[in-house]
């Protein structure tokens, strides 16, 4: 079938062209709202600036398919083989793509807005730009979301749900990420400068080797959470849930954790050389060999902290109340 036969056989009424092989047509512009594409054989495809709006594309192969600009609000695309797939600027808003495969696709500038990611592929996509707010990306039924190495960098993923979700090594540089669900997520050597993590959950989350620098993560709930190694110089975590977490060997130089809450926190050779600690709770933190120079600590709560090999050299520990009870 070409293309000029399938537009005439779906202006004549017809939407089910289920199962047909459609490969490398041309229906760039084509209005196929509603369509039925389902297992269609479609790689290759153009669909530029295609109407697709409520189409049936699930488990259809659109490897190497051009989708650019196109609109698919609303389309079923679930368990859709979108390999290497042009996505740049197209409308998926509320589309399901649950279970689809997406790696390496491009879906720069795309709209993702309440689209349906459970489970889907992204190894090493492209979504810089994209808007992904209130998008499920959650772990269920012990699959999560893979985004491994993706390019999330400009990203608005502001209250998405990406629980579980694999971001190893992801660029999630300037991202929106405010309020979003990354509880037990996977984000080693993840990229994070310049993120805004705004009141997100990162508990029990993997971060080590992760970089925050120049990112915002005031209120972000890290409980539990791995940051072995982690690079959060100078980034704002006034406020933040730090209990539990492990901060081995962190840079947190000149950090801003005014009021945060750091409660048998493991702080073990940590940089918090000039950090502003001041009014912090770090109740039982463990700070074997911390480098805490010209620290704030002023206000802060030490009770049963082990500070014995610390560097306290020009911190400020007015007010503070120490290890053993006694106020600075």
């Amino acid at each position: 079938m070409d293309a000029k036969d399938l537009l005439r056989l779906y202006r004549a009424g017809r939407v089910n062209f289920a199962g047909e092989n459609l490969a490398a047509l041309d229906l760039s512009r084509a209005d196929l709202i509603g369509i039925d594409l389902s297992q269609a054989d479609l790689h290759g495809i153009n669909l530029i600036f295609a109407y697709l709006g409520r189409a049936k594309l699930q488990k259809a192969n659109l490897v190497g398919a051009n989708l650019s600009g196109a609109n698919l609000s609303q389309a079923d695309l679930s368990e859709a083989d979108l390999r290497d797939a042009h996505l740049h600027g197209t409308t998926l808003q509320g589309a399901d793509l649950h279970g689809a495969n997406l790696t390496l696709a491009l879906l720069i500038d795309a709209n993702l807005l309440e689209a349906d990611l459970r489970w889907a592929n992204l190894t090493s996509a492209n979504l810089g730009g994209a808007c992904l707010r209130g998008a499920n990306l959650r772990l269920e039924s012990r699959r999560a979301a893979v985004l491994r190495s993706a390019n999330l960098s400009r990203a608005d993923l502001s209250g998405a749900n990406l629980a579980g979700a694999d971001l190893t090594r992801a660029d999630l540089r300037g991202a929106n990420l405010k309020e979003a669900s990354l509880i037990g997520a996977h984000l080693q050597g993840a990229n994070l400068q310049r993120a805004c993590l705004r009141g997100a959950l990162l508990s029990n989350a993997d971060l080590r080797g992760a970089s925050f620098l120049g990112g915002d993560l005031q209120g972000v709930q890290m409980g539990r959470a791995n940051l072995k190694e982690a690079m959060l110089s100078q980034v704002n975590l006034a406020e933040a849930n730090l209990s539990e977490a492990d901060l081995a060997g962190a840079d947190l130089s000149a950090a801003c954790l005014r009021s945060a809450k750091l409660a048998r926190t493991d702080l073990s050779r940590a940089n918090l050389a000039g950090a502003d600690l001041r009014s912090a709770s770090l109740v039982d933190a463990y700070l074997g060999r911390t480098n805490l120079e010209n620290a704030d600590l002023r206000e802060a709560i030490l009770t049963r902290a082990d500070l014995s090999t610390a560097n306290l050299a020009g911190a400020n520990l007015r007010g503070a109340t120490l290890p053993d009870g006694r106020i600075g």
